[in-house]
């Protein structure tokens, strides 16, 4: 059973990521827009599967293929930080204007799809959760659990920020404080994947120097 040491901060972590405007978020916003709070709240059941789906593909891949590569996981870590930085500087230039923009309805096919393809799904399997999450079917089946105690309130929200804009128009005017001050703790979170990173490799360069020292000395 995992602790709670490491399933807080990866709740933490998946929040802020899911909370950003991406290919999925944004058909849950505009089907709140389009179609209403009642009938676009399935929705988000569909994107549970796809991430549910996605991730664990992407976390099987990674317990078979980089489990003797360390340099392989933190190659891929350092991607997503990347991603990350991106994913946030790309969010501080969207604006609310183009967020409102957005006015196509979707289905929940095309929203299983769009999430399954969606590239949080590697950084969630990658970076998010553990390796060892994918060890075991109940370690698995704890972490997916939070995950999606975290993501269903969210896409919930996203739907529902949809469908109060048709109401209340004039609460648009906020979307952009919302959107940088997501942009700046993503940035903050991508400094913190590279700098653990970083850190656990060196941590590895001392055990192999130490090791090598030792062992004529055996």
């Amino acid at each position: 059973m995992p602790t709670l040491d490491q399933l807080l901060p990866m709740a933490l972590l998946a929040a802020l990521i899911l909370v950003v405007p991406g290919p999925t978020n944004t058909l849950l916003f505009s089907a709140g827009l389009q179609v209403g709070l009642r009938r676009a709240l399935p929705l988000v059941g569909a994107e549970a599967a796809g991430y549910g789906l996605s991730i664990l593909a992407w976390g099987s891949f990674l317990l078979v293929l980089a489990g003797d590569r360390p340099w392989l996981l933190n190659g891929m870590k350092w991607l997503c930080a990347l991603y990350l930085l991106w994913l946030a500087i790309k969010l501080w230039r969207y604006g609310a204007t183009r967020l409102l923009a957005q006015r196509r309805s979707a289905g929940r096919f095309e929203v299983f799809l769009a999430t399954l393809l969606n590239p949080k799904a590697f950084l969630f399997a990658s970076s998010v959760f553990p390796l060892s999450a994918f060890q075991s079917v109940q370690q698995f089946a704890w972490f997916m659990g939070v995950f999606l105690l975290v993501l269903i309130p969210i896409g919930s929200l996203w739907t529902c920020l949809g469908h109060l804009l048709t109401l209340r128009s004039a609460w648009s005017m906020h979307a952009g404080t919302f959107l940088r001050t997501a942009s700046v703790m993503l940035m903050l979170f991508s400094a913190s994947i590279a700098y653990s990173t970083l850190d656990g490799a060196d941590k590895r360069a001392e055990q192999v120097a130490l090791g090598r020292i030792l062992l004529p000395m055996a």
